[in-house]
C-alpha cells in the first residue's frame, strides 16, 4: 500500500506543470537610422494594450494588459558607455499601441494619444528623466510599413524618427 501511494505521489508531481508565461512577438525590421554612438532595437508585443498611469509624484508610467485587438511597439535606443564612467548611461524609449485590425492609419499631433504614445528618457539628468506624452508629430501606418516622426519640448531628445516594417 505504501508503494502504491508513493507511486501515485510521484506520478502526480511529474505530471504537474507550471503555466509558462510567454509573450508573443512578431518580427520587425528597422528602417530608420540608429545614432552611431549606440544600439537600437524594436520589440512588438502582441495582444497587449498600454495603460498609462501617473504615480503620486506626477510621473507617467505604463503597464501592459491583455487585449486581442492591440499590439504594443517598444523602440529602445541605448547609448554605448565607454569605460567605467558612473552614471553615464543614457536610454531613450518610444512606446505606443497599434490596432491589429487597422492596416492604414494616419495620426497627427493630438490624435497621437489615441495610440498612447510615450517618449521615455532615462539618464542622470535631474528633472529631465521619465516618460512624457507626445502630442507633436505624425504616425503613419500603411499595411506593414510604420513611420513615426515626433518631437517634444519637455526634454531634449535624440530619437525623432522611428520607421520599421512588420513581417
Amino acid at each position: 500500500m505504501k508503494k502504491l501511494v508513493l507511486v501515485l505521489v510521484v506520478l502526480s508531481l511529474a505530471s504537474c506543470q507550471c503555466k509558462k508565461a510567454s509573450v508573443q512577438a512578431t518580427a520587425a525590421t528597422l528602417s530608420s537610422e540608429c545614432p552611431k554612438d549606440g544600439t537600437c532595437k524594436i520589440e512588438i508585443i502582441q495582444n497587449k494594450r498600454m495603460l498609462v498611469k501617473q504615480d503620486e509624484f506626477g510621473s507617467l508610467f505604463y503597464t501592459l494588459e491583455e487585449n486581442s485587438s492591440k499590439n504594443v511597439v517598444k523602440y529602445v535606443y541605448n547609448r554605448t558607455v565607454k569605460g567605467d564612467i558612473q552614471d553615464a548611461n543614457y536610454r531613450e524609449e518610444v512606446v505606443f499601441e497599434l490596432d491589429n485590425n487597422n492596416k492604414t492609419t494616419n495620426a497627427v499631433d493630438a490624435s497621437l494619444q489615441n495610440h498612447q504614445l510615450l517618449f521615455g528618457r532615462f539618464c542622470f539628468c535631474r528633472g529631465q528623466t521619465g516618460y512624457y506624452k507626445i502630442n507633436q508629430g505624425n504616425l503613419s501606418v500603411n499595411n506593414n510599413k510604420i513611420e513615426l516622426n515626433f518631437k517634444t519640448d519637455q526634454v531634449p531628445q535624440i530619437i525623432k524618427k522611428v520607421a520599421f516594417d512588420l513581417k
